[in-house]
C-alpha cells in the first residue's frame, strides 16, 4: 500500500473547500443515493497545531495510538519491517515487536491492555500486552487498514466504502457500517481511525483529508484540510514528504486528559500536535 513551537492556523475558508474537492476526488457511486441523503452536511474543521514532535527514527506509519504518555505505532515495511514501537513525547523511538518482511504492518489500538494490529492483506491480526509480547493471533476475513475501537468492540476499515466492528476475543465480524456524506455517493479510502468523543476520525487515503464520522451511521460531519501542516516544516522536510508518493498523511492519536490531537504522516519525521475545532460558517 502506498500506503513546543510556534502556533499555525490551518486555512478554514479557503481549505475547507479545497478539500470538500479534495474528498470528491474519492468518491464514486451514485449521488443520487437515497441513504446519504440522510446525512446532515459536513462542517469544515480546523486544526491548530501547537508543537511538534521529532522523531529519533522515522517508520512507515500505519497505525498511532496514545497510551501512558507515549505513541504506540504500527509500521508497514516499505523501506524496512512491520514493527509495533513506542515513541516517548520527546521522540525517541523504541521497537517493541518486530514482524519482519513476512506480513504489512497496518492499524493498531489498544483495547483493556492489549496491542491489537493489523496486517493489509496478509489476513492476520496480532496481539500483544503493552510491552510487546505476542499473546495471540486471529483471521481477519477481510483487508486491514485503520483500526480503533469503542472500548468494547473494535472497528476497523479495509479500503473499501465501509467500515465493520469485531470482536476482540475472535475477530468474527459482528456489523458493517457504510460511510456516507451529504450529497455523495460511496466513499473509499478511510485509513488510520481514532475514536474520540463518540466520533471517528479518520485520514481518507493518499489525500491531505481527515474526516470525522458517526460511528453508529457512518455520516461524515466534518471535513479537515491538513495541507497547512507543510507551512510547519523545513525545506528539507517538505521535500523528503512531497519527493515520495507514498509519503502520505496518515497518523492519528488522542489523548483523552489534556484533549490534544497528535497526527503525522507515513515516513514522516515530524508528529504534530493540536486540536480541530468546527469553523463557524
Amino acid at each position: 500500500m502506498l500506503k513546543r513551537g510556534s502556533w499555525l492556523v490551518l486555512g478554514a475558508a479557503a481549505g475547507a473547500a479545497a478539500l470538500v474537492i479534495v474528498v470528491v476526488l474519492v468518491l464514486w457511486g451514485t449521488p443520487s443515493d437515497l441513504r446519504a441523503q440522510t446525512c446532515g452536511e459536513p462542517v469544515p474543521m480546523r486544526f491548530e497545531a501547537t508543537g511538534k514532535i521529532t522523531r529519533s527514527q522515522v517508520g512507515f506509519t500505519q497505525g498511532l495510538e496514545f497510551r501512558d504518555g507515549q505513541l504506540y505505532e504500527s509500521t508497514g515495511r516499505i523501506g524496512g519491517t512491520s514493527r509495533l514501537n513506542v515513541i516517548s513525547l520527546t521522540g525517541q523511538v523504541k521497537t517493541l515487536a518486530d514482524q519482519g518482511n513476512a506480513v504489512f504492518g497496518e492499524g493498531l489500538t489498544i483495547l483493556k491492555d492489549e496491542v491489537f494490529q493489523l496486517t493489509w492483506q496478509d489476513h492476520q491480526v496480532f496481539v500483544y500486552d503493552l510491552a510487546g509480547h505476542l499473546k495471540r493471533q486471529m483471521r481477519n476475513p477481510r483487508d486491514g487498514w485503520g483500526l480503533t475501537n469503542d472500548g468494547r468492540e473494535l472497528i476497523f476499515s479495509d479500503g473499501g466504502p465501509s467500515f465493520y466492528y469485531a470482536d476482540p476475543a475472535s475477530f468474527a465480524i459482528r456489523k458493517t457500517v457504510k460511510v456516507r456524506m451529504s450529497g455523495a455517493g460511496d466513499i473509499a479510502g478511510l485509513n488510520e481511525l481514532e475514536l474520540v468523543r463518540g466520533r471517528i476520525y479518520g485520514n481518507i487515503f493518499t489525500t491531505w483529508s481527515i474526516v470525522r464520522l458517526d460511528p453508529a451511521s457512518g455520516c461524515i460531519d466534518g471535513l479537515a484540510d491538513m495541507r497547512g501542516l507543510l507551512n510547519a516544516m523545513t525545506a528539507e522536510e517538505r521535500t523528503q514528504i512531497e519527493s515520495d508518493g507514498d509519503n502520505v498523511l496518515n497518523g492519528i492519536a488522542y489523548d483523552e486528559k489534556t484533549g490534544t490531537f497528535y497526527v503525522t504522516g507515513k515516513r514522516w519525521k515530524l508528529i504534530f500536535t493540536g486540536k480541530f475545532s468546527d469553523v463557524t460558517r
